[in-house]
């Protein structure tokens, strides 16, 4: 274990940064990290073979990238109620047959962010009311389709490929 020795916070919007002195075995180092709210990531199947992809505009990257939706857990909600929330506030689609496949901590060497796991059955029920900074196009793909686009490198979002893992492997081992 480590013990802290000096530590500095910088709020920053929905981030914290921490920015610590660590002692270990004598030593001091300087350990850094951010903190976020938990948040939830949802593969919504339209049918047995194909899913709704995001294809959403992400700032920090400065590219278009492949998603499911995602979002942050707010204050008092449940995982499963954010799920539903962010699918219907991103698409339009209402969620059914939710399924709770689990966790992903998407890099625990820098961040504290956990994202659990959704898959659900999704239709179409609204129109989407998204935030001012979501720019987002939607495309429903074949399953082969998606796991195309993974193997290509061309969905590379983390908390996805969590969630299609571990979709994946509990329905292979029933």
């Amino acid at each position: 274990m480590y013990k802290v020795v000096k530590k500095e916070t910088i709020k920053a919007d929905r981030f914290t940064v921490i920015q610590e002195k660590v002692a270990k075995d004598g030593q001091i180092a300087p350990y850094s990290y951010v903190t976020i709210g938990f948040g939830i990531s949802i593969i919504p199947f339209v049918d047995d073979d194909h899913v709704l992809l995001l294809k959403e505009y992400r700032h920090p990257v400065g590219s278009w990238q492949y998603e499911f939706p995602s979002g942050g857990i707010d204050q008092g909600e449940e995982a499963s109620q954010a799920a539903r929330r962010e699918l219907l506030e991103e698409t339009g689609y209402e969620a059914s047959q939710l399924t709770e496949l689990g966790f992903t901590y998407p890099s625990f060497g820098s961040t504290n962010e956990k994202i659990t796991l959704f898959a659900c059955r999704a239709k179409k029920v609204a129109q989407p009311k998204r935030e001012i900074l979501e720019e987002i196009k939607m495309e429903i793909v074949s399953v082969d389709q998606l796991e195309d686009l993974i193997v290509k490198g061309e969905f590379a979002h983390g908390a996805g490929q969590a969630a299609w893992l571990k979709w994946r492997l509990l329905n292979e081992r029933r």
